[in-house]
């Protein structure tokens, strides 16, 4: 029988696939931005100029047609194709197929990357390389760089099951929401954080909650320190995921002493501000925005560069409740679609018409709480270590709202914009594991005794499984709507 780490992997990459295909390449939010910068690294790969001298992105002439797309019979817009789902995007890439590329040449685009690291973008830049040397047409490129995405998420999500103690069914059930099959079928650089993250929580619980006798060696610090190193500098915000190390304690090392822990975490600390000040220092700057200004990316209707006045750190230390009176209303404002949007409320480009049915969203959350509950082929962690769990998701989530309130939220608005519920799935899990205690076990073991060892002992040992089950059944069914609505939709 195959174990829950290769029944993940077959899983997930069977499954995102079909996702991709249902939601084709581009469709995803900001998934342009990513595949641009995906080509661009693969420009260099191909040790070819990147950019022309205007600053813009050279690629393919036969690519020209996914981002100035011609079956929007307007030769004045230029539409990136995915970006509305409708029956002809379907009959295009069937029209056109995968093979052959049908102009030579090189042309531009104007879509400008997102500044991360190039590590983000390293295996669908490959995908895009491979499909470049040998001659696949536009659509071929785009679905080969998606696939190495997935293919990446799929290792790594399987590692994690693999090696995390504790919580191999949450990671499991996670990665089964639509918004987490859709991204990790993507070219957004969402999909590699969340695959580091989730490789980063298991590591970490397995030398905090893992056997007694697994001590840390040179390797293990050589290992965060890469996580610190690839994870850091793409959405900097993710890097305090190491605050979990605190979990560990120090007889752990292979020779426990106070220093070499203090030793470890200096080292693993200078790792990340070094990564994040080398790649994404001006991102930093953006992020703490001090003056409070910022360019817009629209015009005014007069051609001129529209300036907006955000909330700034200045204001913040003048009134020191501020923020939390902000983040209090994001939530009252904001609450429900952050929980609808994480497990993927809406899919595509926020495409209202491409949803998961509300039941659905509470069948997905109710699973996962319990996932996160309830395990018991697992151990559970001691309470001081859930208390660490806890104090991590809080602090990642103040740091990730305030990060957006300074940076994107207009300084008349008072809750915060720019925020989307994919933004919680690397750390997910962590917070579900927050609700696992010994006595929902003991309790649990009790009501078993009372009703005997038989059938209620293998039903409460499989809920967890079943749940996972019944995950991959919702999620066929929201596919097959998703196709429905798009094959039902024509262009006039």
């Amino acid at each position: 029988m195959l174990k829950l780490h290769k029944i993940y992997f077959l899983t997930i990459l069977i499954m995102g696939m079909i996702f991709t295909a249902v939601l084709p390449p581009l469709s995803a939010p900001d998934e342009v931005l990513h595949f641009v910068g995906a080509y661009e690294l693969s420009n260099k790969l191909m040790l070819k100029p990147a950019r022309d001298t205007n600053g813009n992105v050279i690629i393919r002439k036969e690519d020209e047609y996914i981002v100035n797309w011609p079956g929007d019979n307007d030769w004045n817009k230029a539409t990136v194709i995915g970006q509305t789902l409708d029956a002809s995007v379907y009959k295009e890439i069937h029209d056109y197929g995968f093979f052959g590329v049908r102009e030579e040449g090189e042309s531009i685009t104007l879509q400008q990357p997102v500044a991360t690291t190039p590590l983000a973008y390293l295996m669908p830049a490959l995908g895009i390389t491979l499909a470049r040397f040998v001659n696949l047409s536009a659509f071929g490129l785009l679905f080969l760089g998606r696939f190495m995405n997935l293919l990446l998420f799929s290792v790594l999500g399987a590692l994690s099951v693999k090696r995390t103690p504790v919580g191999k069914k949450v990671f499991f059930a996670v990665s089964l929401f639509p918004m987490a099959l859709e991204i990790a079928g993507s070219y957004s650089y969402d999909s590699y954080i969340m695959a580091l993250s989730f490789y980063l929580t298991a590591v970490i619980l397995d030398h905090a909650v893992g056997s007694e006798n697994r001590m840390i060696t040179i390797r293990d610090i050589v290992e965060m320190g890469l996580l610190a190193v690839l994870l850091s500098p793409c959405k900097m915000i993710y890097s305090t995921l190491f605050a979990l190390c605190l979990m560990i304690p120090i007889k752990k090392w292979k020779k426990p002493s106070f220093a070499r822990w203090g030793m470890t975490v200096l080292l693993i600390g200078a790792l990340i501000i070094g990564s994040i000040v080398l790649v994404n220092l001006r991102e930093v700057l953006r992020y703490i925005n001090a003056s409070g200004v910022t360019q817009a990316p629209e015009l005014t209707s007069s051609g001129e560069v529209n300036t907006v006045k955000l909330h700034d750190l200045s204001e913040l230390l003048r009134d020191k409740t501020l923020v939390f009176r902000i983040i209090r209303n994001t939530f009252q404002i904001l609450g429900t679609q952050y929980l609808g949007t994480t497990v993927g409320m809406w899919l595509g480009a926020f495409d209202r018409g491409l949803a998961t049915p509300v039941p659905f969203l509470f069948v997905f959350w109710i699973g996962a709480i319990i996932t996160g509950a309830y395990d018991p082929e697992e151990p559970v962690p001691e309470i001081w270590k859930r208390i660490i769990m806890a104090g991590t998701v809080i602090l990642l989530t103040f740091i990730l709202l305030t990060s957006m309130l300074l940076s994107y939220t207009p300084a008349d608005t008072f809750y915060i914009l720019g925020v989307q519920g994919r933004y919680f799935l690397p750390y997910l899990p962590v917070l579900l594991l927050c609700f696992r205690a010994k006595w929902i076990k003991g309790l649990i073991e009790k009501l078993n005794a009372i009703s005997g060892k038989g059938l209620s002992q293998n039903l409460t040992a499989s809920i967890p499984k079943l749940f996972l089950i019944l995950e991959i059944v919702m999620d066929g069914i929201i596919l097959a709507g998703c196709y429905q609505t798009v094959v039902s939709r024509m262009i006039y």
